[in-house]
């Protein structure tokens, strides 16, 4: 009995080491879920019902309030709840940070804005009509985050981490009753994509991304742009004091060898029927 029992410790161990990835990213994850936010604070479930596609099933929730501060120079409140590739059986980190994956810097997620006295109706105008900038504010203080973490050094010369690129939509659509907005539209940005540990980075990028191996054989240079594609549907709710918004993004790049890579096109289908079914409630 007792040599039966070692075996299953030492085969478990065997397996928690092989999936030593995964085991930090939840614990990270469990750990952040845990903490106040203010969609948490204010009551308010962003609900995203994950069922599909190699997307992580537990969501990773973050404080949006300090970064978008910093973004839009005034007092605001915000969270953000997303989802990202996940984790294979034999890999130490995700394939959001796998360029061999579809998933590459892939995300679906939800955002709530609220109303401050500085600023009611985040992206807004007092019509009632979407401020298009206000939108990639919401995107560049996410992407901020991430970037921190990762100890990514890249930006554009006026500061900025995200830029809009030309054509971008808004089409006002109605889902289940209610009168929303939709904006499609690409936005110029970098992978958080790197080999080993940055010496600018975070602990938790790696709890919760895992770390690429320092000999990984991608045809990418650390932090190398992308091209980020996505749709965000965005609602003021005037009862909540807030402005809630749902999303996806992939991306796609050049590689070392200039050869276009487009494959995170693949994911869209999947990415936006989990979308469509991302709801607010209030308790």
């Amino acid at each position: 009995m007792r040599r039966l029992l070692l075996i299953l410790l030492a085969g478990a161990g065997v397996l928690a080491w092989l999936r030593r990835g995964l085991l930090k990213s939840l614990a990270f994850r469990f750990f952040i879920a845990a903490l106040p936010d203010p969609a948490k604070t204010r009551r308010i479930k962003m609900i995203i019902p994950v069922d599909r596609g190699g997307w992580t099933r537990f969501t990773l929730h973050a404080d949006l309030s300090f970064p978008l501060t910093r973004v839009v120079g005034y007092p605001v409140e915000a969270a953000a709840y997303s989802h990202y590739g996940g984790f294979n059986l034999n890999n130490v980190c995700c394939d959001f940070i796998n360029p061999d994956s579809k998933y590459y810097q892939a995300w679906i997620g939800a955002y709530t804005v609220f109303d401050s006295d500085r600023r009611k109706h985040f992206g807004f105008d007092d019509e009632g009509k979407p401020i298009q900038q206000e939108r990639i504010d919401i995107l560049q203080a996410d992407q901020g985050l991430v970037y921190w973490a990762a100890g990514c050094p890249k930006k554009f010369p006026d500061g900025h981490l995200v830029k809009l690129l030309p054509g971008a939509t808004d089409t006002e659509v109605e889902i289940d009753g209610q009168r929303w907005w939709r904006m499609d539209g690409k936005a110029e940005t970098w992978s958080a994509y790197h080999r080993g540990k940055s010496p600018y980075s975070n602990w938790y990028h790696y709890f919760n991304y895992g770390m690429t191996p320092d000999d990984a054989p991608h045809p990418v240079d650390d932090f190398h742009p992308v091209t980020y594609t996505g749709c965000i549907w965005t609602r003021y709710f005037p009862e909540w004091g807030a402005t809630c918004a749902k999303f996806y993004i992939y991306a796609e790049y050049v590689d070392r060898n200039g050869q276009k890579v487009t494959k995170g096109r693949e994911v869209e289908e999947e990415a936006r029927a989990i979308v469509d079914r991302i709801t607010f409630t209030k308790e």
